[in-house]
């Protein structure tokens, strides 16, 4: 059987001759004899030769010499990208038990803990004083009466009805509504601390705990650029979205004795902005609440819990607020948890690894023994003679490299150390490699509650109460291939606008990006100077698979990554598409022999994916290009080419509310279509909103009782 190579240019040597002669006309218009006896013909044929020749040794070229290339030019692939996960420890002994950073978690696939986290014998509740609406009601009225008699208040003293409202436990279980905290009386977030069997209050004087934190980041819908004003135009610019995280008050209740403020060991939520892990260490006297009269609620005091069970195990009270000065807002919170640690689908290579000696020669190679290297983990040294084991810098190429530098260059899809310009180990010198990490890949975006075990000492238990995201396969070779010519224009710089656009396509979690240059989303309709907006789309979105939305935390990353590669003098947003809310409902005659509800289906299959504001649909694969009108005709050239179809009895497009029938809707320059709805049947099309139902009995339907002998 013979080898089938990778053909890059299959042009026949018939092909060539035959599309020189084709550019005659636009090259040299005077020159009108084609035919084989004209000399320049002769030159033609010569040189289609020779072309063809050049194919053919050119089509042989295999991966690995492309590899190379890519190498040579400084391009690096997109390698694979981690998933991170946030993990949730518990114990039952008293004295707690004390995990270090690098502990393997198990799941679907291995995790690592990225922080040291101690776990104590506690639970957790967060709650908040979520403020009442006007009572309505003369009952609701005299019960918020007696409550402010109650407090010893006058009528002409200003008070705030509240109701405690609780996070949820369970983050993802139907119906769990995050607590937004900014909505509440005292724009704070409560923590309350219950004891287990074996809490002993005594051993946490002093110590740090890890209070996990997970917020819902998602956009409120509907998003318009033309409802935004200045301040929520702010939000979405790169500098805003990247700004330093805010300040933040973490206190312990100490009962009618105030407040105790606590100091934050550590902060991987940005200031209570992004899902992470706050640890704080408590005072060395911790005030036992065991048997104090319950919280009264006031404005120095925890909101009172519902549940009498959890009120008796409270033994402390945790607030976090903002100072006064700061003015940013703790924004919707969908879980709390405690003795928490974020952790990354990565594991540590088991022992060092010692790659051989050099050779002196410049291009020098060594595998490593574990593929899917991560960047920037590699800790290479090389044994140089009576000096003995240097350290050597890992670079991601060998551009900037001088004559002594100590560099090395991994292949990081492969695990091949490369030694390049600069110094290399010399015969002899031997190399070794101290320590690196390995992993990435889409396996690791597991479910929640996938993650069951952790190695460690002492009897734990660990869950992941949200999925797992992040992971993301390497880019492929042919991708890697179509990169190069843009990689080799920017050169990591954003100038123009494509460069915005492919280089926000780079961050995970990003399945489309678009850029509108002089796009002000406080002004969207006036063109303004220096100021480029770029779309992000999100690969998916579970609550609304028309109209993927992006987060708050995947615009964050997004802005990070582009406000280091833009022009200082360039204005950057990062924005949430616009959907424009259209309806569609076609009416299909369908050929003999054919079922009608399976064309019916396939007719609604192809309409939402020519629609769809994701690749690979949409017109040209790269999903609803940002302001294209659509067209009732254009939705009736689709519809008819799914096989079966003998032609449409009619097609209805309408903007909802509206049930006007549209022959054209019009989009701006920044929005996309969202199909809200749509209806095939056979036959005439149904009205706009109306579902495909059976149709209604005549009458109504009246059941007869049984007979009675």
């Amino acid at each position: 059987m013979a080898l089938i190579s990778p053909i890059l240019d299959n042009r026949t040597y018939e092909q060539l001759r035959e599309e020189l002669v084709r550019r005659i006309p636009a090259c040299a218009p005077l020159w009108t004899d084609h035919n084989a006896s004209d000399p320049g013909i002769a030159l033609l044929e010569l040189f289609a030769y020779l072309g063809e020749s050049l194919l053919y040794r050119f089509n042989q070229i295999p991966d690995a010499t492309k590899v190379e290339f890519l190498r040579l030019l400084g391009v690096q692939p997109r390698t694979a990208r981690t998933a991170r996960v946030l993990l949730a420890v518990s114990t039952e002994l008293a004295e707690g038990v004390q995990l270090l950073a690098g502990r393997e978690a198990t799941g679907p696939v291995p995790f690592e803990t990225e922080d040291e986290v101690y776990a104590w014998p506690l639970d957790v509740i967060g709650v908040g004083k979520a403020a009442v609406p006007p009572a309505t009601t003369a009952a609701e009225r005299d019960r918020r009466e007696h409550a402010r008699i109650a407090r010893g208040l006058a009528p002409e003293d200003p008070a705030g009805f509240y109701d405690t409202a609780e996070v949820p436990a369970d983050p993802l279980a139907p119906g769990a509504e995050p607590l937004d905290v900014d909505a509440t009386l005292d724009r704070s977030l409560w923590i309350a601390l219950l004891r287990k069997p074996a809490t002993d209050l005594t051993r946490l004087a002093g110590r740090t705990i890890s209070v996990g934190v997970a917020f819902d980041e998602t956009i409120a819908r509907p998003f318009s650029l033309q409802a935004l004003d200045a301040d929520d135009a702010a939000v979405f610019r790169s500098a805003n979205l990247g700004e330093d995280p805010p300040a933040m008050l973490w206190r312990l209740w100490n009962g009618t004795n105030g407040f105790t403020n606590l100091e934050v060991a550590g902060d991987t939520t940005g200031g209570m902005v992004t899902t992470g892990v706050v640890k704080l260490t408590l005072p060395r006297t911790l005030p036992d609440l065991s048997g104090a009269p319950r919280p009264a609620g006031g404005a120095d005091s925890p909101p009172p819990l519902a549940d009498e069970r959890k009120a008796a195990l409270v033994v402390a009270w945790l607030q976090v607020s903002r100072p006064r000065p700061v003015s940013d807002a703790i924004r919707r919170v969908r879980w709390v948890g405690l003795n928490a640690v974020g952790a990354t689908q990565a594991r540590s290579a088991a022992a060092p690894e010692l790659l051989g000696a050099g050779t002196g020669d410049s291009g020098q190679q060594a595998a490593l023994t574990r593929q899917r290297v991560l960047p920037g983990t590699v800790r290479l040294q090389v044994e140089e003679g009576p000096e003995g084991w240097r350290d050597w810098q890992e670079v991601p190429g060998f551009i900037r490299s001088g004559p002594g530098d100590r560099h090395f260059a991994v292949d990081y899809e492969t695990g091949i150390v490369h030694f390049g310009h600069g110094r290399v180990p010399q015969p002899g010198e031997r190399i070794r490699v101290l320590s690196y990490r390995y992993g990435g890949g889409i396996a690791g975006n597991t479910g929640a509650g996938t993650i069951t075990a952790i190695s460690g000492p002492g009897p734990v238990r660990v869950t992941n109460p949200l999925p797992a995201a992040g992971g993301a396969e390497p880019a492929s070779l042919a991708e890697a291939l179509d990169a190069i010519p843009a990689e080799v224009h920017r050169r990591d710089r954003a100038v123009i606008a494509a460069d915005f656009s492919e280089l926000a396509a780079q961050v995970t979690g990003v399945a489309r990006a678009e850029t509108l240059p002089l796009l002000h989303p406080d002004t969207p309709a006036i063109r303004a100077a220096g100021v480029v907006s770029v779309v992000v789309f999100p690969p998916e979105d579970r609550y609304q698979p028309n109209a993927p939305m992006p987060d708050h935390a995947l615009l964050r990353r997004v802005a990070r990554y582009l406000d280091e590669r833009r022009l200082v003098t360039t204005e950057l947003y990062v924005i949430p598409p616009t959907y424009r809310r259209i309806t569609v409902s076609a009416g299909v005659r369908v050929k003999d022999g054919y079922q009608v509800d399976a064309v019916r289906r396939w007719v609604e299959l192809i309409l939402r994916q020519y629609l769809a504001p994701l690749p690979p649909y949409g017109p040209d694969g790269s999903g609803w290009p940002l302001g294209r009108a659509v067209r009732r005709a254009e939705l009736e050239a689709i519809a008819v080419q799914v096989d079966g179809v003998e032609y449409l009895e009619g097609l209805i497009l309408t903007e909802p509310p509206s049930v006007t029938p549209s022959q054209l809707v019009e989009l701006e320059r920044w929005e996309v279509p969202e199909l809200a709805d749509i209806t095939v049947t056979g036959g005439q099309p149904l009205p706009p909103g109306v579902p495909y139902e059976p149709a209604p009995p005549d009458a109504v339907p009246v059941p007869l009782p049984p007979e009675v002998c």
